[in-house]
C-alpha cells in the first residue's frame, strides 16, 4: 500500500450463503489511474465494487476510500457509480433526472451537465422521455449524469453496454478527459479491446481472488511475431519466405512469425540483409485478450477448492 492509495481493501472475504464470492482480497487503487478489474462472470468483481460503495458489507478485512472506512457515508462524497444495468422511470427526461439527483448530491451543476452530454452527443434528448430511447441513448445520458462534474472516483460496470462502436469512442474519450480532470476510475468490463485502449493497470480476479495485477505493459508477453513497416511489403516477403519466414501483409506492412520470442534479433538482421527500405520493425506484444486468457488458463490448472 502507498501513501497515495485513493483505495484500500486488505484481506476481504464475503460469502453468500454457501458461496465464496471474494476470499482474503487485497487490493490498492493509486489516486488520478485508469484501473480495471477482469474476470469471468462470478468472480467477484461485482460483489467488490457493492462493498466499496457500501452496498454490501464484508465479512472480514478492511476496505477504506479516501482514508475512510467505508461504511462512513463520507467516503462516498465525491463517488460516482454507473451499473451494469440502470433502470430509469419511462416518462422522466435527462433534465428532470439531473434535476432529481442534484437535490440529493449537490456535486455539479446544470451546464456542467449539459457539458458532458455534448461530449457524449445526447444534448439532443434533453427533452425526450427515457422510455422513446434507444439502449445506447440511454446509456449515454446515463453516463452523462453520472461523471457530470468534477468526481474523484468514478466507478464503471460496463460502460460500453450498448453502444455502437462511435459510442465506445466516445466513452473512451470520456474516461480519459475524466482522468485528466483528475478523478480515478475503475472500471469493470469484458469488453477487453475497450479495457486495453484506456486503461493504465489491471486486477485480474477469479473465483474471488486476486490472481495477477499490474501495469498493462508488464503483463502482457513478447510473442514469436513482428511487424515491419515497409512500402514494399510483397518484394519484402518474397525475400524473406526465401529465408524461410512466413509472413503475412497487414495494414501498411507485413506481420513475420518467429521461431520463439528470442529470434526477433535474427529477424531484423535478416530485413537489413534484404536491401529494402522499411521504415519500422517492432516485435509484438500480447493483446488484453491474449494476456487474460493466459492467466486464466494458468489459473484454471491450479484448480480451486473454492466455490463461485
Amino acid at each position: 500500500m502507498k501513501k497515495d492509495d485513493l483505495i484500500r481493501v486488505q484481506n476481504v472475504s464475503k460469502s453468500f450463503r454457501k458461496v465464496l464470492a471474494l476470499s482474503d482480497f487485497s487490493l490498492s487503487v493509486s489516486s488520478g489511474a485508469i484501473f480495471s478489474l477482469l474476470g469471468p462472470n462470478g468472480a467477484g468483481k461485482t460483489t467488490l465494487m457493492k462493498i466499496l460503495l457500501g452496498l454490501v458489507g464484508s465479512d472480514s478485512g478492511s476496505v477504506t476510500i479516501f482514508d475512510l472506512p467505508v461504511s462512513s457515508p463520507l467516503s462516498r462524497r465525491s463517488v460516482r457509480y454507473l451499473p451494469e444495468n440502470v433502470t430509469f422511470p419511462s416518462w422522466a427526461t435527462p433534465a428532470i433526472l439531473f434535476r432529481q439527483l442534484e437535490r440529493i448530491r449537490h456535486e455539479s451543476s446544470a451546464e456542467e451537465f449539459r457539458l458532458r452530454c455534448t461530449e457524449l452527443e445526447c444534448m439532443d434528448l434533453m427533452k425526450r422521455p427515457v422510455g422513446k430511447m434507444s439502449r445506447g441513448q440511454r446509456q449515454r445520458v446515463a453516463l452523462s449524469l453520472v461523471t457530470a462534474g468534477k468526481p474523484e472516483l468514478v466507478l464503471l460496470d460496463e460502460p460500453s453496454s450498448g453502444l455502437d462502436p462511435g459510442g465506445r469512442i466516445l466513452v473512451r474519450n470520456l474516461i480519459r478527459n475524466l482522468a485528466s480532470e483528475g478523478a480515478t476510475v475503475l472500471i469493470n468490463s469484458h469488453l477487453l479491446g475497450e479495457v486495453e485502449r484506456v486503461c493504465d493497470t489491471a486486477t485480474f480476479i477469479s473465483r474471488g481472488r486476486l490472481i495477477a495485477e499490474g501495469e498493462l505493459d508488464s503483463l502482457s508477453r513478447k510473442t514469436g511475431l513482428a511487424y515491419i513497416e515497409t512500402d514494399n511489403a510483397g518484394r519484402m516477403i518474397l525475400y524473406l519466405e526465401a529465408m524461410g519466414y512466413s509472413c503475412r501483409t497487414e495494414s501498411k506492412g507485413i506481420v513475420a512469425e518467429l521461431e520463439d520470442a528470442s529470434a526477433f534479433p535474427h529477424l531484423t538482421r535478416s530485413v537489413l540483409d534484404t536491401g529494402i527500405r522499411f521504415t519500422g520493425i517492432n516485435q509484438m506484444r500480447e493483446s488484453l485478450e491474449d494476456v487474460f486468457l493466459r492467466i486464466m488458463d494458468k489459473d484454471a490448472e491450479r484448480g480451486t477448492d473454492i466455490v463461485s
